[in-house]
C-alpha cells in the first residue's frame, strides 16, 4: 500500500501511543515537556480503541496533539491505518511507535519516516510486537537493561539497531519529610490484578495482626478498584486518591515513607522511580527489571511475587528500624537522581532521533501481512466490514 502522504521538507518527530493512563504516556509526556530546541519539530498522536475500557488520561502534552479513535477488531484495519496516517502526517523525520495500532499502520502504509519502537515492559506482548514488525522498524528502544538483552535474544540480527536508553523523570528539589508516627505506605498505579493490588489488603492484615501501625494511600484507578475497596472494607487508615496530576503525585510522595508494589509483572516501573526520587524506600516484587532499581538491600527491598506475608515482614522491619529506613531512603533518592534525571535522559532520546537519516532504510519490496482476515482489504468499504463484524458479534452473544 502506498504512503498516505507526500514528503515535505520540514523533519519532525511524531509520538504515537494509546491515550490510556500509565507509564508509557508518562514517559512520552516527559520527553515532550523537557526536550531542548533542536532541528526537529514535535507532535503527538493519541489513539483510543473504543472496544477497550482502559482509563483514559487527561494529562496535557507539551506539543500539538491529535486523538484518533477506532474500533478494532470491528473495523477494517486498512481504514484504521489510513486514519492514523492522516494524523501522523507526512515525513520526513521520525515516527515513534509505542503500541499496536501505530505499528499496524506502518505495516500497511509507508509513512515516509524513520520508525522507532519503544518497548515499555518485560512482557511477551512487546517482544512479539517487535519481532512481528521488525521489517518495518528502523530502531528499537529499551529503557530497561533486561528488555534490551531479551530483545537482542529475540531478534539477534538487529543488535546494532537496538538501543538501551533509560527514560527520565523530573527530580523533586527536596525529598520526603520523615516522621516518628506510623509508617506511611504508598501505592501509585493502575488498579488491576496484574499489579498485585489484591495483595495490598492482605499485607495490611499481616501488619495489623503484628501490631505494626501504618497508614496507606492508594493513588490510581482501574477496573479492579471497586473490588479492592470492598476487600479493605473502608478502613480508616486507608486513603484513596482516584486521580492525580504529576505535580500531585510528587507532593503525595513527599508525605510518605515506603512505596509498595507487589506486581506480578513489570517493566522498569515509572511509579517506583518517581517514588524513589522523593526518597521513598521501594518494597517491590522481585522481577528482572526491578533489579536495576533495587540492588540488594541498599536502595529498597525485593520480595518474591505472590508473598504478601514476606512483604509485610519487610515493611515491619523498616517500621522498627527508622535509622535503616533513612539510610535506604537517601540511597534510593541518590540512585534516581544519578540515573533518571529527565533533562539528561531526554537529551539521549533527541540524539537518537537526530540520526533519523542514517537509521532509515527502504521498506522490504514484499512482506507478508501480519494481521487481519479476508474482510481486511484496502478495497472493501469500512462500513461494510463494520456491519458484518458487528452482526457476527451480536449473533455470537445472542
Amino acid at each position: 500500500m502506498e504512503a498516505v502522504h507526500a514528503v515535505t521538507a520540514q523533519p519532525s518527530v511524531v509520538y504515537a501511543l494509546p491515550d490510556t493512563m500509565g507509564g508509557a504516556l508518562t514517559i512520552v509526556a516527559n520527553l515532550l515537556q523537557y526536550r531542548s530546541p533542536d532541528a526537529l519539530t514535535y507532535r503527538a498522536v493519541l489513539t483510543h480503541n473504543r472496544m477497550q475500557t482502559d482509563t483514559r488520561s487527561s494529562r496535557p502534552l507539551a506539543a500539538e496533539s491529535h486523538i484518533v479513535e477506532y474500533a478494532l477488531p470491528l473495523e477494517n484495519m486498512y481504514a484504521v491505518a489510513r486514519r492514523i496516517g492522516r494524523a501522523v502526517g507526512p515525513g520526513p523525520g521520525v515516527l515513534v511507535c509505542n503500541d499496536f495500532a501505530e505499528l499496524l499502520f506502518v505495516s500497511l502504509c509507508d509513512p515516509g519516516r524513520t520508525i522507532v519502537q519503544i518497548l515499555h515492559g518485560d512482557y511477551d506482548y512487546y517482544y512479539n510486537l517487535a519481532a512481528d514488525h521488525e521489517p518495518f522498524v528502523h530502531a528499537f528502544v529499551a529503557y530497561s537493561r533486561t528488555v534490551y538483552e531479551r530483545l537482542i535474544e529475540r531478534i539477534p540480527h538487529r543488535r546494532d539497531t537496538i538501543f538501551w536508553l533509560p527514560y527520565g523523570i523530573p527530580i523533586p528539589e527536596v525529598g520526603r519529610q520523615k516522621t516518628a508516627g506510623p509508617l506511611r505506605l504508598l501505592y501509585v498505579g493502575r488498579l488491576d490484578e496484574a499489579k498485585g493490588i489484591f495483595d495490598l489488603p492482605i499485607i495490611d492484615r499481616h501488619l495489623q495482626d503484628a501490631g505494626v501501625p501504618v497508614t496507606w494511600t492508594i493513588v490510581g484507578s482501574g477496573p479492579e478498584g471497586p473490588e479492592l475497596a470492598a476487600k479493605w472494607r473502608s478502613a480508616a487508615h486507608v486513603s484513596w486518591i482516584p486521580a492525580a496530576t504529576p505535580d500531585d503525585v510528587r507532593a503525595i510522595c513527599s508525605r510518605h515513607d515506603v512505596f509498595v508494589l507487589p506486581s506480578h509483572a513489570e517493566g522498569l516501573s515509572v511509579a517506583t522511580v518517581e517514588a524513589m526520587s522523593a526518597g521513598l524506600v521501594p518494597v517491590v516484587s522481585d522481577l528482572p527489571s526491578m533489579v536495576e532499581l533495587v540492588d540488594g538491600a541498599r536502595t529498597g527491598l525485593r520480595l518474591p511475587v505472590h508473598t504478601p506475608s514476606a512483604f509485610a515482614r519487610a515493611i515491619a522491619d523498616l517500621a522498627g528500624d527508622r535509622d535503616r529506613l533513612e539510610v535506604m531512603s537517601a540511597a534510593a533518592r541518590c540512585l534516581a537522581i544519578e540515573r533518571f534525571d529527565v533533562r539528561e535522559r531526554t537529551a539521549a532520546y533527541q540524539a537518537l532521533y537526530a540520526r533519523w537519516r542514517d537509521l532509515y532504510r527502504p521498506r522490504p519490496a514484499t512482506t507478508r501481512r501480519i494481521f487481519g482476515s479476508r474482510l481486511d482489504q484496502p478495497w472493501i468499504p469500512n462500513s461494510v466490514v463494520y456491519a458484518i463484524r458487528r452482526g457476527e458479534r451480536w449473533l455470537h452473544q445472542a
